[in-house]
């Protein structure tokens, strides 16, 4: 086309050819082809609403939220009657962690006739994010009276009682999901340590999709609301037994954003990190510390690759496994003769090591020491600290310094 379109006339016909081609382009998930249609339409009819959510739905497919956003908005504008409009404004609003704003835009939806379930359930979560627990639970309420087996519900739910300490509530919420979904990992797992029940390991998928929700706002959630501090206590105890330590080839357990890369960086010639969550690696690429970042479990990593570490680091990774045994034997296998392994561990004082109400795991010191022992580590030095606050109290657990031998 011209270099000035607005000098081209073409005809109604023409423009709805145009249109339909980039919504039959969209349909088939070729989205940029079809924000190129787009983009030559709005510079015929500027204010239609309907080029405008369209392109907004091609952007947040993307994950283009921000540009998603403006779309959105003039779309709402020109169309204002348009609940769906007004619900995919919301849905986007909460990517952008704009809850409130969110929050308004599902409102107009259901005022303009939205009833559907979806539209509560994701105002109930913009509540729950906002720390809003009873205008969430109410609104899930709302949802269970007419949908007794919407499994996003009762999960988001029983964990918003889990989490206010309504144990009773989230126990049977729990049930509830199991009933409908006997395979349902995180509920097992949740149902599990509220039960006094305690498995050998969290379930990978369950781990996998909380650093993935996390992912966005993980590091100031920890820094700055939990006042996390394990990566600069270990690295604070580590310079203690090892001043002059530098040029290790390091590998980062569970590296998580990279924040114990971060504290270890002076100490590594060379740096490899290993998570489970692809997401939240996304965020430890940007520090541009790591020689290689890879999607793995820990375990099958260590048993699988055929690299040699010099230190291996392991912050606040191990309260998501119970059994530590394997991930020593593996360590030891993975380490040259000098080798150390730095790591924390949450503190359990009853059992070797026991499942939490928080769905985490704690180890006793003793099974640390015994352990070590079976698997050919030497404990050089161990130390309780505080690792993080957790409903305004602080979460003790130990650091520890191994020797290969």
């Amino acid at each position: 086309m011209s270099d000035n379109p607005k000098s081209i006339q073409l005809s109604a016909d023409e423009l709805q050819l145009m249109f339909v081609q980039a919504c039959e382009l969209q349909d088939k998930a070729h989205l940029q082809e079809a924000l190129s249609i787009y983009r030559e339409l709005l510079q015929f009819i500027p204010q239609s609403s309907m080029i405008h959510y369209n392109m907004g739905l091609a952007y947040f497919d993307l994950e283009d939220f921000k540009i998603a956003a403006a779309h959105y908005n003039t779309a709402s504008q020109e169309s204002p009657t348009d609940p769906d409009i007004h619900f995919n404004r919301g849905l986007n609003l909460r990517r952008l962690s704009k809850h409130n704003e969110a929050i308004i835009a599902f409102c107009q939806a259901i005022e303009r006739g939205d009833k559907s379930t979806d539209t509560l359930y994701n105002m109930a979560l913009c509540h729950q994010d906002l720390n809003e627990f009873e205008s969430a639970a109410s609104l899930y309420e709302t949802i269970l009276a007419d949908n007794t087996e919407h499994q996003s519900t009762l999960n988001n739910y029983a964990y918003l009682c889990h989490k206010t300490d309504d144990l009773k509530k989230a126990v049977q919420l729990y049930k509830r999901l199991l009933q409908l979904n006997p395979e349902h990992t995180a509920a097992k797992h949740m149902l599990n340590s509220l039960l006094g029940i305690t498995p050998e390991n969290a379930p990978l998928d369950y781990v996998e999709s909380i650093f993935d929700g996390y992912a966005e706002n993980f590091e100031n959630n920890l820094l700055n609301e939990l006042h996390y501090r394990t990566p600069t206590e270990l690295i604070r105890f580590y310079r203690e037994q090892f001043p002059d330590h530098q040029d290790r080839k390091c590998l980062d357990l569970g590296c998580g954003t990279g924040l114990a890369g971060v504290a270890f960086d002076t100490t590594c010639s060379e740096l490899t990190g290993v998570d489970i969550s692809d997401k939240i690696m996304k965020v430890a690429e940007e520090k541009n510390l790591y020689k290689r970042l890879i999607k793995d479990d820990i375990l099958n990593f260590l048993n699988t690759t055929k690299e040699v570490f010099d230190l291996i680091i392991a912050a606040d990774v191990f309260t998501y496994m119970g059994d530590l045994t394997p991930l020593f034997m593996a360590c030891h296998q993975k380490s040259n003769s000098e080798s150390t392994l730095c790591f924390s561990v949450e503190e359990s004082t009853d059992e070797p090591f026991t499942l939490k109400e928080t769905g985490r795991f704690g180890h006793s010191l003793k099974y640390i020491e015994a352990i070590a022992d079976e698997t050919g580590w030497k404990m050089l030095s161990s130390r309780r600290s505080k690792l993080r606050k957790e409903k305004n109290n602080w979460i003790f657990g130990y650091l520890f310094i191994l020797q290969r031998t």
